[in-house]
């Protein structure tokens, strides 16, 4: 059974796939969020690895969803890919805009461009890759 399916003649991306790939990213961002936090509070870890822990859940939910997407449009990984990153980047800026008051820093939100973008091609290009 395959899950690639056929973009449209003239249509540069599957949206479709691109908003799935992007609500498996959201609902796995979660998740990863949920038991990150089961492990702060039971383990002795310290509350110093947060960001790096952020970060790991940032590329981890990115990549598999854009490598989701990138597999179910079968074609222009890189772009779906991508297409997910700043997808996913977007709505964390404005979730993080709305739900906390401090300013947003530019090397913040650089950093975590590049991070969504560099996730979001190289799960893009791997699910390209797998679905043949």
């Amino acid at each position: 059974m395959s899950v690639q399916t056929e973009t449209p003649a003239g249509q540069a991306l599957d949206w479709a796939a691109i908003g799935r790939g992007l609500l498996v990213a959201l609902v796995l961002s979660v998740l990863l969020s949920l038991f990150s936090t089961l492990i702060l509070h039971f383990s002795s870890l310290s509350e110093r690895f947060l960001p790096w822990i952020a970060a790991a859940i940032l590329l981890i939910s990115v990549f598999c969803g854009s490598g989701l997407a990138a597999a179910r449009a079968g074609e222009k990984g890189l772009l779906h890919g991508l297409g997910v990153g700043l997808g996913f980047l977007v709505l964390l800026l404005i979730l993080g805009t709305l739900l906390f008051p401090d300013p947003l820093t530019l090397m913040g939100v650089l950093e975590k461009l590049l991070l969504a973008a560099s996730a979001g091609a190289l799960g893009g290009v791997l699910g390209v890759a797998l679905a043949d």
